[in-house]
């Protein structure tokens, strides 16, 4: 009887160890202190962005220069207008070369006389032309004009010239027929709402259409070559 109390005993003894060691499920779940919430610096609003500006074919009045040789020239073109600049050497003999400080970087670089228009100034992320850079051996003449000094290319009638030139193209044109015959390289640009495309760049004869939308002013650099220009 004493054995059998004790045995009872020690299996409580057991029963109760055993309990205080084993996790009792208490039915609140584990509570988990809540950390403040991470509150960001504002920081400084977003600097407003103003899209730059389309340059604009307004009037403005006629620049000419005139030197002998090399030369530095300053231009007071207005940095917001395009312009279209006319550069002459009739008596050149070796090369002629015309350098910007703008983004044109080389708008005239040839051998012999010249006579071509380039555009300055003509793209609303371009940086500006405050100064030119002249290479010759003889006479020259520059003279910048805005749109009034381009000639204006008739519908349905073909446009020929020989080397460097700006035209207008009007609205109401939907393409461009572009034929030059060269050994070098010739290049096609297209201006249209403030925006540069340049469709053809080619070495060789080349013919083919050029996409054209609403009024647009084309560039050909081609100084040595033939070519025609086709709207329709």
């Amino acid at each position: 009887m004493i054995r059998a109390r004790w045995r009872l005993a020690a299996a409580c003894a057991a029963a109760a160890l055993t309990a205080s060691c084993s996790v009792q499920a208490s039915g609140i779940g584990r509570i988990v202190p809540q950390l403040p919430e991470r509150s960001e610096s504002p920081g400084l609003p977003p600097a407003p962005t103003t899209p730059p500006e389309k340059p604009r074919l307004v009037e403005a009045p006629t620049e000419t220069h005139e030197g002998t040789g090399n030369a530095t020239v300053p231009v007071s073109w207005p940095a917001d207008v395009a312009g279209f600049m006319k550069f002459d050497c009739p008596k050149c003999s070796s090369n002629v070369a015309v350098h910007t400080d703008g983004s044109e970087g080389l708008p005239v670089n040839a051998i012999g006389s010249y006579h071509g228009t380039s555009w300055l100034n003509v793209s609303p992320i371009d940086e500006p032309v405050h100064t030119l850079e002249i290479e010759t051996n003889a006479a020259w003449t520059v003279t910048i004009t805005d749109y009034r000094g381009v000639p204006t290319v008739e519908t349905g009638k073909p446009y020929s010239a020989h080397g460097d030139g700006v035209v207008r193209i009007p609205a109401g044109v939907t393409h461009a027929k572009f034929a030059t015959k060269t050994r070098g390289n010739s290049a096609l640009w297209t201006l249209s709402k403030g925006h540069q495309e340049l469709p053809v760049n080619k070495i060789g004869n080349y013919e083919g259409d050029v996409p054209i939308n609403g009024e647009t002013y084309v560039k050909v650099d081609a100084y040595d070559a033939n070519w025609t220009l086709t709207t329709s």
